[in-house]
């Protein structure tokens, strides 16, 4: 039976081995005196253990990180050698504390998992020959106790990581999923712990890659950011599909990947910050982490402009400047969505609730000749442009939230599978004819909004990135009690 099919995940694991039945317990203290040479153990009562265990669970309750989840566990006397009586003897709990020990290797902290811990109580059980077993009861609830919670953290955080990033930020928007205490109490018949610990290790290229590079020389603070980058990984896990758009919002960059190869890298303007050179009026409008399928583009588009953007910005223009929508190719509409003459109204002490402003197709429009929709409900795409200068700039965080991408012609290439229907896509968004029309892309291509300050190839090069928005001290802070 596989370790994907065996747990229902709350911490992501849980790994309640039947033990009764792979160890019957009042064999387990003759199993014990014999693999560790111990008289005493031959006395093992479990009846006296289970009440000794039951002790220890409330007294280990303040040192473990779950306490409500262990008392479930644990909720039956014949559970307090759930790991011991399936793994003690057969080197299990032996491979969890390399593992554990082993946790710096994905930047966490292998005290956090109780890793010395652990090992000091199995040197303890193996070599310590104890006057009467009752002494090692104790000892023996401990190290089970903490094996549990140690393995659940462990394969919890590298699976979902460590945090919960909505909570953290504003404008996390991607999917994510959080462990939950295991509904059901099924027991498992055997769990192979081993092959376990071996699947829960992140199997994402990108990770992996990251990873790799702690072996190297670096400095404390290229150490801490790869920390940092790989929490973040962790929060989705699971690996890139063959063919992908990857648009890292602080590195101002989209890569085009197929084959898990990138065939193309351009730049991108992302949602401006209220520290940017370009912020206007010192507001936030950082893009959002989120990710979709891109299933059409339209040429040609028509800017439908938020409330947001039309209350703070095209009414306050209309102000000072009454013809300000007809030299920027603009129409405002009324609730009953009729055109209306701009300069007819008090924009000063009109309502933005009453109006809606749109920009039509060409040149001029603040969208290109081109987006591209993936389907999020925040109206975040992305799109073409007419300011090209501002891909000049090191700093490129100017939009209002939208990813406005340096050339729109390649990624229609990359988008559309017909040669024929890429050629005429492409004369239109050139060409003259401004009239607006949707393309549907046959094969969805999944597009992924991130963040990350450090990124690692697969020759073991690495991308330094300046945290444009901030988001380093803020994970870093959080993270304190994880970090190495």
């Amino acid at each position: 039976m596989k370790i994907k099919s065996l747990f229902i995940l709350l911490a992501g694991i849980l790994f309640i081995t039947a033990s009764c039945k792979k160890y019957k317990h009042e064999e387990f203290g003759r199993n014990l005196a014999k693999a560790f040479k111990s008289k005493s153990y031959k006395d093992f009562d479990t009846t006296a253990y289970y009440a000794v265990f039951k002790e220890q669970l409330k007294k280990e309750s303040a040192s473990v990180h779950h306490p409500k989840w262990l008392k479930k566990i644990y909720n039956s006397e014949d559970k307090g050698l759930t790991l011991l009586g399936s793994f003690l003897l057969n080197d299990g709990i032996d491979s969890l504390t390399s593992y554990l020990s082993q946790a710096h290797i994905h930047g966490l902290n292998p005290t956090y998992f109780h890793a010395s811990a652990i090992e000091h109580l199995l040197d303890s059980v193996k070599h310590n020959k104890f006057k009467k077993v009752e002494d090692a009861y104790p000892v023996l609830a401990r190290l089970e106790i903490l094996s549990a919670d140690g393995l659940i953290n462990y394969a919890n955080i590298l699976k979902h990581g460590a945090l919960n990033p909505k909570k953290l930020y504003g404008r996390y928007y991607d999917a994510v999923e959080r462990p939950d205490f295991i509904e059901s109490q099924q027991m498992l018949e055997q769990l192979d712990l081993l092959g376990f610990l071996h699947d829960v290790q992140p199997k994402n290229d990108s990770y992996k890659n990251l990873q790799n590079k702690l072996s190297n020389s670096l400095t404390a603070a290229e150490k801490e950011k790869i920390y940092l980058n790989l929490e973040r990984l962790r929060w989705r896990i699971a690996d890139f599909p063959d063919k992908y758009i990857l648009v890292n919002i602080p590195e101002f960059k989209l890569r085009l990947i197929a084959n898990k190869k990138e065939k193309l890298a351009m730049k991108v303007c992302v949602g401006e910050t209220a520290n940017a050179p370009f912020s206007r009026n010192g507001k936030n409008h950082e893009t959002p982490v989120l990710s979709g399928s891109i299933d059409r583009m339209q040429v040609n588009p028509v800017w439908n402009i938020p409330k947001s953007i039309a209350g703070k910005e095209i009414m306050t223009k209309l102000i000072n400047n009454p013809t300000y929508l007809e030299e920027n190719n603009m129409v405002a509409y009324d609730k009953s969505g009729g055109a209306v003459d701009a300069q007819s109204v008090d924009w000063s002490s009109a309502s933005v609730q009453d109006y809606s402003f749109k920009q039509n197709p060409g040149a001029d429009n603040s969208l290109g000749r081109v987006k591209f929709i993936f389907y999020n409900p925040y109206a975040i795409y992305l799109h073409d442009t007419p300011a090209k200068e501002m891909f000049k700039e090191k700093n490129r965080a100017v939009s209002h939230g939208c990813v406005r991408v340096e050339d729109p012609l390649k990624l229609v290439d990359f988008l559309l599978d017909n040669p024929q229907e890429r050629e005429q896509v492409k004369s239109e968004i050139t060409g003259e004819d401004t009239r607006s029309r949707w393309v549907k892309v046959k094969n969805p291509v999944k597009v992924y909004l991130t963040y990350y300050t450090a990124l690692a190839d697969d020759k073991g090069d690495v991308n330094w990135i300046d945290d444009v928005y901030g988001y380093d001290n803020k994970l870093k802070s959080a993270l304190v009690n994880y970090l190495p």
